[in-house]
């Protein structure tokens, strides 16, 4: 279980997230809002990423919100893939381990889920824009976290890709049984990857139930 409760975080005395509480079990929740709604904020605080100025964290019960990234046993997608162009596909997935034991037959699972098999000897750049977003989420999942956290990993492509990708990656988070936090603005692939629903909306989040619901909120420009 993903626990945030009343967090709370500004930039430059100008409030994003007013006291925000959620909670996610092993499911994949979308968060819907309009740009500068605070989603991307939302999902760098819960990473650890950015600080909290207020509110708390917990993961399987513990309070992580003082802790750095890399001991909170998340991972996290974030728009552009974000990846090593020095370093070849298969050295960008296990960069993730970062000392941790290497389970391999867990290694060539995602390999393979993500049909990745053909391309570990290249580099990033040598990749079009779709394989490049499953190396993202690929790298992401080796380590086999306790929660995900992926803020609009498909914003970046066109129409077609993304519509390819979106049952691809509902197929796979699921396969980690985990809480995951997915970020978008496309009511679509909301629909395609999403099982629940919430809106944040004037730095407060609302669950809801459905997608439709959600947009038509934002479209209408009152409260869900």
């Amino acid at each position: 279980m993903l626990e945030i409760k009343n967090l709370v975080k500004a930039f430059n005395g100008r409030p994003v997230l007013k006291g925000v509480s959620l909670q996610v079990g092993p499911e994949i929740k979308v968060v819907v809002g309009l740009n500068g709604s605070g989603k991307s904020t939302l999902l760098k605080v819960v990473a650890g990423i950015l600080p909290a100025d207020g509110g708390q964290v917990f993961l399987d019960g513990k309070e992580i919100t003082s802790l750095p990234p890399e001991e909170r046993g998340m991972g996290y997608v974030p728009q552009r893939p974000a990846l090593f162009p020095h370093l070849s596909v298969r050295q960008n997935l296990l960069y993730g381990l970062r000392g941790k034991r290497e389970d391999a037959a867990w290694v060539r699972q995602v390999v393979d889920l993500m049909g990745l098999g053909e391309y570990l000897d290249r580099r990033p750049a040598q990749l079009s824009g779709g394989y490049q977003s499953r190396v993202a989420l690929a790298r992401a999942l080796i380590p086999r976290p306790r929660a995900m956290l992926l803020d609009e990993p498909l914003s970046s492509l066109d129409v077609a890709i993304r519509q390819k990708l979106w049952e691809e990656f509902h197929r796979v988070l699921r396969l980690l049984e985990v809480p995951v936090l997915y970020v978008t603005h496309d009511r679509e692939e909301a629909e395609r990857v999403g099982e629940s629903f919430a809106l944040l909306v004037g730095g407060v989040v609302q669950e809801v139930d459905s997608a439709r619901q959600a947009f038509a909120a934002l479209q209408s420009g009152v409260s869900a």
